[in-house]
C-alpha cells in the first residue's frame, strides 16, 4: 500500500517546476523587453524633440527682411523635421509633423520587437514620442510668446 501512495504523487514536483520556470521566463521577459520598450520610448521622444528643433530653426527670411516679422517657413520647417526623422530611420507612416505659424509639433511611433515575450505570443511593443518647439529669437524671446 505504501508503494501505491508514492506512485500517485510521482511527477507532481515536475509540474510545479515547469510552472515556476514558465512564470520566471515571463517575469524575465517583462524586465528585459519592458526595459527595451521604455528605452525606445525615451529615444522616440528625444528624436521628436530634435526634429521639432530642426523645424523651428527654419525662419522665413523673406518676412524677416521685408517687414521684420519673425515667422516660420512652414514647408521648410516640415521638410527639415521630416528629413531629420528619416535620417534617424523613421518611415513615412511613423511620422507626424504639424506646423502652425509659430510652433513645430512632431510625433513619432516605432515598433520594438520582443525577445523573451515572443515566447508567449507578444511579438512587439508600439512606442510613441512627441514634442513641440518654437524658434528662439535673441536670448529670452520666442516667436509667438513670452519666455
Amino acid at each position: 500500500m505504501r508503494r501505491l501512495d508514492n506512485d500517485r504523487e510521482a511527477g507532481s514536483v515536475s509540474v510545479f517546476v515547469i510552472g515556476l520556470v514558465v512564470a520566471l521566463m515571463i517575469l524575465a521577459g517583462l524586465v528585459v523587453d519592458g526595459g527595451r520598450a521604455i528605452n525606445a520610448r525615451a529615444a522616440a521622444t528625444d528624436d521628436a524633440e530634435q526634429a521639432a528643433r530642426a523645424g523651428a530653426n527654419q525662419i522665413d527670411e523673406g518676412e524677416l527682411r521685408g517687414d521684420g516679422r519673425i515667422v516660420l517657413d512652414k514647408p521648410a520647417a516640415r521638410q527639415a523635421a521630416a528629413d531629420f526623422l528619416a535620417a534617424r530611420g523613421y518611415g513615412r507612416g511613423d511620422v507626424e509633423v504639424a506646423v502652425d505659424g509659430v510652433t513645430v509639433s512632431v510625433g513619432v511611433g516605432d515598433d520594438i520587437k520582443t525577445s523573451l515575450l515572443s515566447l508567449i505570443m507578444i511579438n512587439s511593443f508600439h512606442v510613441t514620442g512627441s514634442a513641440s518647439a518654437r524658434a528662439a529669437v535673441g536670448i529670452v524671446d520666442e516667436i509667438g510668446g513670452a519666455p
